[in-house]
């Protein structure tokens, strides 16, 4: 299928029309079809890709988020970062394609701020950084690309070490070096050496005190100066005194 996504105008009337359409994000089919009563809302790119099921979730212990990032990363592997960036792209996805999954894994009910709620998931949030991964399809790709190593036996063991506790993802992805590639995957082995190791991974607390201390090194020296070797010595060096 070629990949497609929306028109500015019609995503900026999905937007603004958030509130007024909650209970259109209670159904069970997708609907922007009908909803704006014409195929010119969307434009198609020169991207082509297999047929994608995503796997649904089965209760809060069966989120399949890993599954789910290989499938949406192997699909999309070849997006560069302008067009992974691209809201129209993923907001598509999330109110079409990929539908029936964001019913299952992203449902409106029983939310108390609903139109928040949507504006995160299914469209991007305010704040562009942790967007990224807040939108249901994109924060899957955004996994992909932060974490996949061809150079492994598994290219996805960074990924799976990233899933592993949701702390991990969200006080990983929501810094400002998270999309220093280079700087995250160093994070990522000292923890995957650690469950190697059978060292227990980092507590909540002290993992959002490393991302602190490594936000705080980049305020007072150039990160993107420093190779994987000191970037690991600071991790550990870190994680060590933390214990």
């Amino acid at each position: 299928m070629k990949v497609r996504y929306l028109r500015e105008a019609y995503l900026a009337q999905l937007k603004s029309n958030i509130l007024s359409n909650i209970e259109l994000y209670k159904q069970d089919e997708p609907w922007i079809s009908h909803y704006f009563k014409e195929t010119s809302f969307f434009l198609e790119t020169n991207i082509s890709v297999d047929e994608i099921e995503l796997i649904e979730p089965q209760g809060p212990d069966q989120l399949y988020d890993l599954e789910n990032t290989r499938i949406i990363y192997d699909a999309f592997k070849h997006l560069n970062i302008s067009q992974a960036i691209d809201e129209r792209l993923w907001t598509y996805l999330t109110h079409e394609i990929f539908w029936k999954y964001m019913r299952v894994r992203w449902p409106v009910e029983n939310k108390s701020n609903p139109d928040r709620f949507i504006r995160e998931r299914y469209f991007f949030m305010s704040n562009r950084d942790r967007a990224l991964i807040r939108n249901g399809i994109s924060r899957l790709w955004w996994y992909g690309y932060i974490t996949y190593d061809g150079s492994r036996s598994n290219p996805y063991e960074l990924t799976k070490i990233l899933l592993k506790k949701q702390e991990i993802a969200q006080n990983l992805l929501e810094n400002s070096f998270s999309r220093n590639q280079m700087i995250t995957k160093t994070i990522l082995s000292v923890l995957a050496d650690m469950e190697n190791m059978n060292k227990p991974l980092p507590r909540r607390e002290q993992f959002r005190e490393l991302m602190r201390y490594i936000n705080w090194l980049g305020g007072v020296t150039l990160l993107d100066a420093l190779n994987e070797n000191d970037i690991e010595q600071i991790i550990v060096k870190k994680l060590e005194k933390s214990v």
